[in-house]
C-alpha cells in the first residue's frame, strides 16, 4: 500500500458527513419539502443514499419520477428549506484542529462536494474555516458530480497537480469510486454516525476512526 505522505501535495475533501455534520439538516430538510408538496416522507437511510448523487436526482429519486424540471424545482425547494437550518451545522468534534495542522504543514486543501458550492462556503464560513480552503467545487461548479471522477481531476488541474499528488477524503461510496476513478488515493472517514454502512467495505485507500488519524497518513 502506498504510504501517501511522501508525495501529497494536496488535500480534497467532501464536506457533508466528512468536515461537518450536516446530514441530519440535508434529512429534514428533504422530508420537509415533500410533505409540503405532497409526497411521502422518505427514510434516513433512502435520503443518505440519494446524497450521493446531484440533488435535483436525488430529489426525483425520492418521488420516483423522471420529470428533470419537476427535480430541479424540488432541488429549488430543498436548498431554501437546508438554508433556513444552516446556522445550526457543526463540524465534527476534531476537525479544525485536523486542518489547522494539514495547514501548517503547508499542504494545499480543497473541497469536491455534490452539496452546492454557496451552501459549503456557508457552512465553512460559519464555523471558521473557509480560509483554509482554496477551492470549493459544488454540484453547481463541477463539471461532473460524484460518482464520476470530473470534479476531483478538474481541482488537480485548477491547483496544477496530478491526482497522484492528492488524496480525496469522504463518507460514501460515491466518494471512493470518484477517487478510484480519478486516480487517486482516499481515505474513508467513520465517524458520520448517521450512515451505517461499513466504511471498511467501500474501496477507500485508507479508513480513519477520528480525525488526528489523517494526519499520520498525508503528513
Amino acid at each position: 500500500m502506498e504510504t501517501g505522505k511522501d508525495v501529497k501535495k494536496v488535500i480534497l475533501f467532501d464536506n457533508d458527513g466528512t468536515l461537518s455534520d450536516s446530514v441530519p439538516t440535508v434529512i429534514q430538510a428533504t422530508n420537509q419539502v415533500l410533505a409540503a408538496k405532497g409526497y411521502a416522507p422518505n427514510t434516513d437511510e433512502e435520503i443518505i443514499d440519494g446524497m450521493r448523487i446531484k440533488t435535483s436526482s436525488r430529489m426525483l429519486k425520492h418521488i420516483d419520477s423522471n420529470d428533470k424540471k419537476i427535480g430541479e424545482a424540488l432541488a429549488e425547494d430543498y436548498y431554501s428549506a437546508f438554508f433556513s437550518r444552516i446556522n445550526g451545522i457543526k463540524l465534527f468534534n476534531g476537525i479544525a484542529d485536523c486542518l489547522n495542522l494539514l495547514r501548517a504543514q503547508t499542504l494545499t486543501l480543497g473541497i469536491v462536494s455534490n452539496n452546492a458550492s454557496n451552501i459549503v462556503d456557508t457552512v465553512l464560513t460559519q464555523n471558521g474555516i473557509r480560509s483554509h480552503f482554496s477551492i470549493i467545487i459544488g454540484e453547481d461548479n463541477a463539471e461532473e458530480t460524484k460518482p464520476g471522477p470530473g470534479g476531483l481531476l478538474q481541482a488537480c488541474r485548477l491547483l496544477g497537480v496530478q491526482p497522484s499528488q492528492c488524496i480525496y477524503i469522504g463518507d460514501s461510496l460515491s466518494d471512493s469510486l470518484a477517487a478510484e476513478a480519478a486516480g487517486m488515493p482516499s481515505i474513508g472517514v467513520k465517524w458520520n454516525h448517521h450512515d451505517k454502512i461499513d466504511i471498511d467495505s467501500l474501496g477507500f485507500t485508507y479508513t480513519v476512526d477520528t480525525p488526528d488519524k489523517i494526519l499520520s497518513i498525508v503528513i
